[in-house]
Formats: C-alpha cells, structure tokens, sequence
C-alpha cells in the first residue's frame, strides 16, 4: 500500500471538457509498465498494489471527479486466465450496485491490451489500520460500539451480494475501507465466485479454480482445503465471524503462531482457537461470544445459514442497551458502596470489577463481574440499601440504568413489573436467609 492521495478539496467548474493537465506518471514509466492512459483520464502515481493489480488516482477530465484506476499488471495481461479474471471482477462489482460496495464508472482495454477499469476513489482508512488505533484497543467500549456499527455495514454488503449470487471469498479488514465522513466500503472483489450463475468460460474460469482462495487468517475451512464447488454463502459467513472475532479480541481465530502455511494448515483442519480462550485477557460478553462461535463454527451447517441471521444478533447485542448513559471508572475506584440508598443499576461495557461485603472486619469477595453482568438492580427494584460494594478491578465503563429508564423498560407497572419485583424479593429474603445462617462464600 503507497501513500494515500490527497484529501478532495473544494468543488470547481471549468465549464469545458475535457479539460488539461499532464499525467502524474511520466511517458517512459508509462511505456515500460504499460500503464493506461486513455485520453479522458489525467493519470497519477499509484497507491496501491495488490498480488495482480495495481491502483492509480486518476482525474477524469470532463467530470472533474477524482476516481481509481485498477489494472491488471502488465505480466499477467498476456495470461488469458487472470486477464478474464481480472475482467470478472469488474463485471461482477459493477453489477453489485449498493451502498456499502465501491461503485465502477467503466471497463476498458487499452491499446497495449492492459484491461483497466476505473472506480470511486474512496478518502479513507482500511478497517485493520482502523482497529489499530491506540483508542481502540480490545475491550474498550469505542472499539466495540464503532466497530459494530461498522460491521453491520459490511454485513449489508455481503447479503446483498449474496442475493445477486456473489460470495466474496476474501473478507478481512484490509478489504474494508472506512471513509473520511463515515462511509463504509467492502472492497476487492478479485477473489468473488459466482453461486447461481456461471462465467462463459466455465470451468476454466479463474473463480473457479481448485486450491486455497483468500486469506489464511480469515478462511473458513473449506477455503483452505480449496474445492470452489464447497463455498457457498457460509463461507464468506465464516469470514465475516472471523473479522467479528478479530474486532472483539484482536486476535484471528486459527491463532497467530507460524507463517501463513501453518495456519493455513490448521485452517484445513478445523484447529480453530475457541473466543473464550483467545479473549481470556479481554472483556467481552458471554452474548458476543456466543454469536462469534456459532458464526465461526467448522461445519458449514453449525454457522449462521444467512447473513442476515447473523446481522439480526449482532443488531440486538449492539441495541441491547449501548444507548444508555455511560460512566467510566479507573481501577480500585468504588462503583457501589454497601449500606448506600440505591437508586441506579449498571451493565459493564468492558473492564472487570469485584462485588464484595465487609464480615466480621474484613471482605468476603460474592463475585469478579466481566462485560455483560449486571449489578445494583435488587437495591433499585426494592428501595432498599445496597447489600455489598463493587469496586472497579480495572478501567471500567458501565452502562447506568435509573428508575424511570428501568419503569419503562421493564413496564413495572404492570403484572410483568409486579413479577419481576416478586421474584427479586423472593431473592433477598432468600439471600438474608444464607447470611443469617453463618454460611460464607469464601
């Protein structure tokens, strides 16, 4: 990857087409790389490259809108498979008219027979240089939220190519640019297959050859054992979970120990690292958790069946209370202190803390309260003092849940209220009854 061209600046009217101005690349560069130059284009240095390809900003002259130039390198354009290839690939994204799926203007062949196509120059970063931002850590709550968010996006992408009959084959988040104002694109479409159609040249096509395809860290199984006619619609599921485990520990999921052969190795075999072990260190909720093993199941048939089945989950776990107040909490601070009046509930977004009581001088530890766990609602639901103290074990972000916000949430004043009141004071009485008796934790 070269350095990423500059920012768009303001717009501006010629009022004439085409308009001047000299290439960025210079006759002989052009001449020995064979890179194209069609006459409507003003072509500059490229950014990027890829195993096959390579991509140059580019101006085009009668519409004054910067755009991407992707070509096929000048070796392989003599080569009838990656030409077609490389062709397929055009004809595929252009056909993929979506939001979050970087639009293509045209596709051509130069007079040298370099296939080129050209594309919206996308200002941005990719989703991995997102994720390694100091900020964004694993664990923390920006990380998380943004991520999500960004997440659903792609997974908008891939359902849709899905229903046109594409799988993309090689999700990860280098193939995921996060624009400047908060435009989400899945990108490189180099690797997609057909799934309800087929190219005219068939089984010779590129997307149909047999041996791995993708990126090892990302392939589901049946990626790295290399039969295209065993990749459906839940491989690119797989990749998808793959990127979701990333985001929620910053790990991959067939362990980052060897080269790319090694862990295409245990990827053929299905030696995945299960989430809980990899997120051991980190804060995630036994709910994400959840949805990531079932996403990133070996089997084909153990996965979400559909995109949308795993976008549903994800949706809930991110709606499922990330829009309440927020508090953060540095390390040994006291969230809760034990004999307090209690008058809000709180869910751990990422840290860990430690509910404990004071006996008999000293501190008999309940409980260590990861993401996801909920504390302070009995005292909330009762009117009654806080009956232990919670303090933070590391940086703690914890959701707050008041009075009203619960009174609404749960309808407690109705009869499923008056149930839940019922049950946490069935809790109480019982949990006096263990105190009273001398029994300790420990």
């Amino acid at each position: 990857m070269g350095d990423r061209p500059d920012s768009e600046g303001p717009v501006v009217v010629s009022e004439a087409i085409p308009t001047g101005g000299e290439h960025g690349v210079g006759a002989d560069e052009v001449e020995q790389e064979r890179i194209p130059t069609p006459p409507h284009l003003r072509v500059m240095r490229e950014f990027a490259r890829g195993g096959m390809g390579h991509v140059h900003p580019a101006i085009d002259r009668n519409l004054l809108r910067r755009v991407a130039l992707k070509r096929l390198d000048k070796q392989f354009a003599a080569n009838t498979f990656y030409r077609d290839g490389f062709i397929a690939e055009a004809q595929m994204t252009g056909q993929l008219e979506h939001p979050n799926i970087v639009p293509v203007h045209e596709l051509a062949v130069d007079d040298s027979g370099v296939p080129y196509f050209t594309m919206k120059l996308v200002q941005g970063v990719d989703l991995s240089r997102w994720l390694a931002r100091p900020d964004r850590r694993p664990g923390t709550s920006e990380r998380l939220e943004e991520g999500l968010e960004i997440f659903l996006k792609v997974c908008d992408a891939v359902a849709y190519a899905h229903h046109r009959g594409v799988i993309h084959r090689d999700l990860k988040p280098e193939n995921v640019m996060v624009a400047d104002f908060g435009q989400v694109y899945l990108m490189d479409w180099g690797l997609a297959r057909l799934s309800k159609t087929e190219p005219s040249s068939g089984k010779r096509a590129q997307m149909n050859a047999k041996g791995p395809v993708g990126t090892p860290d990302f392939m589901a199984p049946e990626q790295a054992a290399g039969d295209p006619h065993a990749m459906d619609e839940r491989t690119d599921i797989f990749g998808l979970g793959a990127m979701l485990y990333e985001l929620a520990c910053g790990r991959t999921p067939w362990g980052s120990a060897g080269d790319g052969n090694a862990i295409l190795k245990r990827a053929a075999v299905g030696k995945l690292v299960p989430i809980d072990e990899a997120c051991a260190d980190v804060g995630v909720s036994l709910r994400l958790r959840k949805i990531i093993t079932k996403a990133v199941a070996v089997s084909p048939d153990a996965r979400y069946q559909t995109v949308e089945g795993l976008k549903r989950d994800v949706r809930g776990f991110l709606m499922g209370g990330l829009h309440l107040p927020r508090r953060v909490f540095k390390p040994s601070a006291l969230l809760v202190r034990e004999g307090d009046a209690g008058s809000e509930a709180y869910m751990i977004v990422s840290g860990r803390c430690r509910a404990f009581r004071n006996v008999d001088g000293g501190q008999e530890t309940l409980a260590t309260m990861h993401p996801g766990d909920v504390f302070g609602e009995m005292a909330l639901l009762l009117d009654e003092p806080r009956a232990a103290s919670v303090e933070a074990l590391d940086k703690v972000v914890v959701l707050v849940l008041d009075k009203e916000l619960m009174r609404e949430g749960l309808g407690l004043g109705g009869w499923t209220g008056a149930l839940v009141v019922a049950l946490a004071q069935r809790f109480h009485d019982l949990e006096h009854q263990v105190r009273n008796s001398g029994i300790r934790r420990g």
